[in-house]
């Protein structure tokens, strides 16, 4: 961390008092024996206009890129960052994330924590799911879809007993809520052929799983069935 190699961005952390955000920037990059232009930092933030503005009179969403800032002050080989678009509106997430590529593309690693699923199937290059402090998948978004069951079919049961759904080809898992089920499936393709010589197909829909999907099938402790 002294040496600049490390940079951290948290979650929450108080604002420091009646200091402007470009005085809190340029003392934290003063720290460091190479850090990254305080214009720079600024700029990669997004927050290059608010360098004159006291840190605690900003909102919520000012704060969180001021810690970005910070976080790029002494110009890091690693960047760690926890909840980084936490309060950040659509507009200012796009635009953090556009700054991280960047930064990334420079040759830079970004590691970060998130809970928004979409931002790390967009944006990550590697993905660790972690479940009650256990390391249960490891891969790129699509490789984890794969592993938790590649494509979902959903299919009215029309008054049928769910139980011959666990026993169709392909069928990791079944969901069943009120009268419709939700299959994950390693082959959609059989799935749906065999519902169709059951002459159970009503209201059939099969679309890929989403990270969501995969991140509640890889962390989930239900059995194969699960009635809602």
């Amino acid at each position: 961390m002294r040496a600049g190699r490390v940079g951290a961005m948290l979650q929450e952390a108080r604002a420091v008092p009646r200091v402007t955000v470009g005085e809190l920037v340029t003392f934290v990059a003063s720290r460091y024996p190479a850090p990254m232009p305080v214009t720079r930092a600024l700029e990669l933030a997004g927050i290059a206009e608010l360098a004159g503005r006291r840190v605690d009179r900003l909102s919520g969403g000012q704060v969180q890129r001021v810690r970005f800032a910070v976080a790029l002050a002494g110009d890091p080989s690693l960047l760690v960052l926890d909840e980084p678009t936490a309060a950040l509106d659509v507009e200012a997430r796009h635009a953090f994330w556009d700054s991280m590529r960047a930064y990334a593309r420079r040759g830079h690693t970004v590691l970060f924590s998130t809970h928004y699923l979409e931002e790390a199937d967009a944006h990550a290059d590697r993905i660790v799911v972690i479940d009650r402090g256990r390391i249960v998948a490891d891969g790129t978004g699509e490789e984890l879809r794969r592993a938790a069951g590649g494509n979902l079919v959903c299919v009215d049961l029309a008054g049928r007993d769910p139980d011959f759904l666990d026993l169709l080809p392909g069928v990791r898992s079944v969901q069943v809520r009120g009268s419709r089920a939700r299959l994950r499936t390693d082959d959609s393709d059989a799935t749906v052929v065999a519902l169709a010589a059951l002459g159970a197909i009503h209201g059939l829909e099969v679309a890929p799983a989403s990270l969501d999907d995969a991140f509640l099938s890889l962390t989930s402790h239900e059995t194969k069935t699960e009635t809602v």
